[in-house]
């Protein structure tokens, strides 16, 4: 069966009405004339040059190169034709640390805020790879599987809070453990992590397990949220204070970047220290980019087949042979 891949050129076909009535409303103009100056067919013979019959001839010729024209625009197909297509792309899990101490204002408004964006304008810079998304803290959850649609990606992100993450404290080789786990066992390579965090691992194992990661084919990268000066630990709730220690003294967070440097180098990846441009994540997309790809999905497409050049080729033709057609009467024309 034919159909149209672009059918709204066809109301174009509403112009044709016009434009013969414009081309009758001339020869009918012309033949006014004519007669004016005598007897119809006696004024004919004088008027060598002038053929109505000829002339109607070339308007409807281009009449219908205009009508086989606008068919070719709105692109006939019949048939189809089927190919597999695949994707390659690397895949890519985005860490975000939800701990209370992202909370801190020193990367306004705040640095999960901030956290949240990179990871946001780095999942739109990663079209066509598989992205997915991890949040952490004292453990660790997969809060978005890796897939290929971005917009699902961005999704999680917006839901995604501090404190979702029920366990108290910060342990980044949860996470790095965790992304090896996710990442499908069967790909070797081709596997990034990026951990986007202010470095605080209170338990200490994350340089370890970066190296680790390394050996077994997944990069660690670390994206550094605050500042090393730091800032206190807002409480949840209007005017409920800062966070504070056992003895009353204000908790002073800070960017802790000699952490995430060491595990980034023993991840075989690169530190970046997260600024108000969000400019790192062109940075780390340009990174992967540039890493071997891997098939990550195949697919037969099936398509249907274009067939405008027929038509087309109808258009020209009469194009082509319409200034040829005289519009003056040959002698063998004459009664």
């Amino acid at each position: 069966l034919m159909r149209f891949a672009a059918p709204g050129a066809l109301l174009a076909w509403g112009l044709l009405p016009l434009l013969g009535g414009l081309l009758l409303l001339g020869l009918l103009r012309q033949r006014a004339l004519l007669e004016r100056l005598g007897h119809s067919a006696a004024v004919r013979r004088l008027a060598r040059s002038a053929s109505l019959e000829r002339r109607a001839l070339k308007g409807v010729m281009l009449l219908a190169a205009g009508f086989f024209l606008i068919v070719a625009l709105a692109r006939p197909q019949w048939g189809r034709h089927a190919e597999p297509v695949t994707r390659r792309g690397v895949d890519v899990l985005l860490a975000l640390d939800v701990s209370t101490s992202m909370l801190a204002q020193d990367a306004p408004p705040d640095r999960f805020t901030r956290a949240r964006a990179l990871a946001g304008d780095l999942a739109r810079r990663l079209s066509g790879n598989r992205v997915g998304v991890i949040a952490f803290a004292g453990s660790a959850f997969v809060q978005c599987p890796l897939t290929l649609d971005l917009a699902a990606v961005r999704l999680f992100l917006d839901i995604l809070e501090v404190g979702d993450v029920p366990d108290a404290g910060s342990d980044l080789a949860q996470a790095i453990g965790l992304a090896r786990q996710t990442f499908p066992a069967q790909v070797e390579g081709h596997r990034v992590l990026v951990l986007i965090t202010d470095g605080e691992d209170h338990e200490g194992r994350a340089e370890e397990a970066a190296g680790e990661a390394a050996a077994a084919g997944m990069l660690v990268y670390t994206a550094g949220v605050g500042t090393t000066s730091g800032g206190p630990i807002p409480l949840p709730g209007e005017g409920a204070g800062y966070k504070r220690d056992a003895d009353g003294r204000v908790v002073t967070t800070r960017l802790d970047e000699a952490t995430l440097a060491a595990i980034a180098e023993a991840g075989g990846g690169r530190f970046v220290r997260v600024s108000a441009s969000l400019a790192e994540s062109r940075l780390l997309a340009e990174e992967i980019d540039r890493m071997e790809k891997a098939d990550l999905s195949s697919r037969i497409v099936t398509t249907h087949i274009d067939r405008y050049q027929f038509p087309l080729a109808v258009a020209l033709l009469l194009l082509g042979w319409e200034p040829l057609v005289s519009a003056a009467r040959r002698r063998r024309d004459e009664p």
